[in-house]
């Protein structure tokens, strides 16, 4: 992978290649309710989470960690998606995608984030999803999503830019509606400049 980030300046990857989903457990009575994180919970339009006192019910749950992205699987066109800032628990109508072990040092988990929240993600998990009414992501589906991985300094380049846009965008409490859409459409065209990689043949 590196090889090819150094010839061709990115490698084309599918996410199953850098990243999996979480196999590890937390119990019921090892999760504080502010640390547990359902479909309910998580905003739609990439908003991130609402975290509420309701004490999750069950025995033990999917354990997500720092770093994690978690993503609702369930009517993926709401663009529920949350990058974790902390340790806690989700169930199954939650996808939680860590980065493979031994590779973070290749993957940004900021980068990576900025790529599963883009217009062409949320396109990509709404085609491959089932169901009419409550239309489902398909897991295999979303491992098979191709990314554009530049050099890790190239991602965290990047993010840097990405996140001043998003600050910008997010953090307008004054201003006409137009221009606050205007911004938007600004920040997404430039996003998907910036994630998109022209190839090389």
């Amino acid at each position: 992978m590196k090889l090819l980030q150094y010839v061709f300046g990115y490698a084309i990857v599918r996410l199953g290649e850098i990243a999996t989903y979480a196999d590890t457990r937390i119990k019921a009575k090892d999760i504080i309710s502010t640390d547990y994180v359902s479909v309910e919970n998580l905003l739609q339009n990439k908003q991130g989470v609402n975290f509420t006192d309701k004490a999750p019910v069950g025995d033990s749950f999917i354990q997500y960690v720092e770093n994690d992205i978690l993503i609702g699987n369930i009517r993926p066109y709401l663009k529920k998606i949350w990058k974790a800032d902390r340790h806690g628990g989700t169930n199954a109508d939650v996808l939680t995608i860590r980065i493979k072990n031994g590779i973070k040092d290749i993957v940004s988990a900021s980068y990576l984030y900025f790529q599963l929240s883009s217009e062409q993600f949320f396109n990509y998990d709404m085609q491959n999803a089932k169901g009419a009414k409550m239309p489902r992501g398909s897991k295999d589906a979303v491992m098979k999503y191709e990314i554009m991985l530049p050099a890790f300094e190239d991602q965290e380049r990047i993010v840097k830019i990405l996140d001043r846009f998003d600050s910008l965008c997010n953090n307008i409490s004054l201003g006409l509606p137009a221009e606050i859409e205007a911004r938007k459409k600004q920040y997404e065209y430039y996003r998907d400049k910036l994630l998109s990689f022209e190839r090389k043949v």
